[in-house]
This record gives structure tokens, sequence and C-alpha cells, in this order.
């Protein structure tokens, strides 16, 4: 049976193991924008690549400048068009059983998975990363434009690891709860 955690978030206890997913949808609206930003991006580009390739552009200085400008922009579009993908495609998946905690950001099915024994892992200290609200980082993190950074984390060697990527304060708290649980029942 599949249990609602938070409002993206659900988990699922099978035979021998736990999967949480988390979801990256975004309201419609924001798709919307995404999809026009992504757009409007691709024609500038179109038109800086043709100039660039055209020979309409006399002199070398602008050549090179028209250049930076294109390898900003394709940097910039590659960004974008991910962001959308994961908009509309993407989930967070944990999986937690008795050998392994395993992360996976997907698009379509495409992602690395990151794994984690489970024994080494010490549960009491998965938590919910708190920001300041006021500040630049939370807020940019909390952008819909951007895939942003996880709120629950947990302590692997001498770094943290994140997941839950843009998750409200309440549903980070919840997620980190479950992830407690069913690294103590399954790590055992």
């Amino acid at each position: 049976m599949i249990k609602q955690i938070g409002e993206r978030i659900s988990s699922k206890q099978h035979n021998n193991y736990a999967t949480i997913v988390i979801s990256t949808k975004v309201e419609r609206w924001q798709e919307s924008i995404l999809l026009l930003w992504i757009i409007a991006w691709t024609f500038c580009g179109i038109a800086f690549i043709y100039y660039l390739l055209s020979g309409a552009l006399q002199s070398q200085n602008e050549k090179l400048v028209l250049f930076i400008i294109t390898v900003f922009w394709a940097y910039f579009q590659y960004r974008i068009v991910k962001t959308y993908l994961w908009r509309k495609f993407g989930l967070e998946l944990i999986k937690i059983d008795k050998d392994l905690f395993t992360i996976k950001k997907s698009i379509l099915s495409y992602g690395k998975a990151v794994e984690y024994k489970t024994k080494t892992l010490d549960f009491k200290k998965v938590e919910s990363f708190k920001q300041n609200p006021k500040s630049f980082s939370k807020v940019m993190n909390d952008s819909f434009w951007l895939i942003g950074q996880g709120v629950v984390r947990f302590s692997h060697g001498d770094k943290f690891v994140y997941f839950g990527n843009q998750l409200e304060a309440d549903d980070s708290e919840k997620l980190a709860i479950e992830v407690r649980r069913l690294i103590k029942k399954y790590g055992k």
C-alpha cells in the first residue's frame, strides 16, 4: 500500500525493502513559463549562431565576443532544458533495504543511483536541513526555475549528502522521520 507522507512524497513498503518517491512537479503556469523561456532562449541562440557562421561580422574581436556569448548561451540552454525536463518528468527515488540506502535523481528513468551501506548509516543523524528563510540561498533554492538542493541530509564520511529537493519545511521533517524509521527497520 502506498502511504502519502507529504504533498509531493509517497512511501511504499515491499517484502524486503521500502521505496520513497518524491515528485518534482510544479504548477502548470510555472511549467509553461519554463517552456516559453526555452523557446525564447533558443531563438536567441539561433541568432547568435547565425551571425557567428554567416560571415556578417567583420572584425576578429566581434567574432570572439559573439563566440564567448554563444558559449554562455549554450551553457544556460543546457541548464534550462535540464530543469524543464526535471520539472516535467523527474522523480527523486529512494530505496532502503538491509544492505543499501540508494538515492536516484531520475529524468525519464535516466539518472545515476548513488548507494550507501545501510549498516554504516547512523539513522539518528538523518535530519531536515533548515536554512534562514530570509537568505538569498534559500530564495534561490526554492525557485522553480532551478533544480535546487536537497533539504534533508545525513553525514557520510566527512561530507553531507542532501536529498529531498525543494521540499517545504514540514514535508522535509516528515521525510527525515520516515527515512530514520525505515533505516532503523530495514538496517537491522
